[in-house]
């Protein structure tokens, strides 16, 4: 097996690390050997004695002994192209890019099947957790009903610092871009972009459906408030950045949130930089997959299992139809917050505070409890249970 890396930083340099130490036990385990041909990089690195370092990934592309190409440069122009290259070559393809994934997973899927080669892409979903392939392998004698959970490390650690270290949004904000969590593109974690990618890339492989995912709305948590957080933990409830996805009778519904959830479930207790899925199926019930969503050897771990796997006989099909009827899901219970009690709100608990007035309503489409909330001003957020 003769691999080529294309982008060396956090993760590409950890998957360098790994295959480095690992290579015996590896080439035991799956008898072969697990060669890295090349390590591509635009900046100047020094890799282990053997690997060939190239600026110019066509190299790689173009070299005939190469049998995995490894995209971990990220983006959707460059590693499009990449990609789509290396599979027109007749090359495997393992790739940590969930909005690649998620924006033209028709089309690389397409273009690896009518190449008869194999593209994996565990480490774009979770980091490190092993979901891609449960979902897709071990519950196959399971219809997937619904997938929800927190998909973004980055937006659970503010939240986490907000709670824990009495921090509003921009203190917490400030301490995670400081120890690098943050992307350089903010808005990927904070209007929660990244969990709508990894959404999207669940519910695909779990209703065997392709999404337009400009259809997924997404809420991020820019609008948390430190109030609102205290008050959800006086009503026995955390705010989480909740990514879900389940099935309805004329589609699917999904979208991601800020969300109430009951301090008594397991997902409000899943803190820090820690991802957590909950996929709920027919025969298996509930199952949860937990574990750290980011870093070097946590993705880097992700990545090489990839790479090994392109060495199995099983290619996995994506004959999937695509889905036009995509939708948010807005019933639900709701946490409302305003200045002026609402005298016809349905409501399973109130409490009133500072003059703030509190709710958590019963069941209610989000189109009628909006019509009751019009010319008010309020803080609304979806309520899991």
């Amino acid at each position: 097996m003769n691999i080529g890396i294309i982008g060396l930083g956090t993760v590409g340099f950890g998957v360098v690390e790994i295959l480095t130490e690992q290579k015996e036990r590896l080439e035991r385990q799956f008898n072969t050997d697990v060669i890295i041909k090349y390590g591509c990089s635009l900046d100047d690195v020094t890799l282990p004695k053997g690997i060939i370092y190239t600026q110019d990934y066509h190299d790689i592309i173009n070299d005939d002994e190469v049998d995995v190409v490894v995209e971990l440069i990220g983006g959707t122009t460059i590693a499009k192209n990449i990609i789509l290259e290396a599979l027109n070559k007749g090359k495997h393809v393992v790739t940590a890019n969930k909005a690649l994934i998620a924006h033209y997973g028709q089309e690389i899927f397409e273009t690896a099947q009518k190449n008869n080669v194999k593209i994996y892409y565990e480490a774009a979903v979770g980091g490190g957790i092993p979901i891609v392939v449960p979902a897709k392998e071990d519950l196959v004698a399971n219809e997937i009903e619904k997938i929800e959970g927190i998909l973004n490390g980055t937006t659970n650690f503010i939240l986490t610092l907000m709670e824990t270290d009495n921090l509003d949004f921009n203190e917490a904000l400030t301490i995670a871009d400081g120890l690098g969590y943050v992307e350089a593109d903010a808005s990927l974690d904070l209007d929660g972009i990244d969990a709508a990618h990894k959404i999207q890339i669940l519910a695909m492989n779990a209703f065997e459906r392709f999404f337009d995912f400009d259809k997924i709305q997404t809420t991020g948590i820019r609008d948390v408030t430190k109030k609102d957080m205290d008050y959800a933990k006086k009503l026995g409830y955390r705010i989480k950045l909740i990514a879900q996805a389940k099935k309805l009778e004329n589609g699917i519904g999904m979208d991601v949130s800020p969300t109430l959830i009951s301090i008594k479930d397991i997902v409000a207790n899943v803190n820090q930089a820690y991802n957590v899925v909950e996929v709920t199926c027919n025969y298996l019930e509930n199952v949860i997959f937990y574990g750290k969503g980011a870093g070097r050897y946590v993705t880097a771990s992700a990545v090489v299992s990839d790479i090994m796997k392109t060495h199995k006989q099983d290619i996995w099909s994506h004959d999937y139809v695509c889905c036009h009827n995509v939708y948010p899901i807005t019933y639900s219970k709701y946490y409302v917050r305003c200045h002026h009690p609402l005298d016809d709100l349905d409501y399973e608990t109130y409490f009133s505070q500072n003059k703030d007035h509190i709710y958590i309503t019963n069941h209610i489409e989000l189109e009628d409890l909006q019509r009751q909330l019009q010319d008010k001003t309020y803080h609304l957020f979806k309520v899991r249970g």
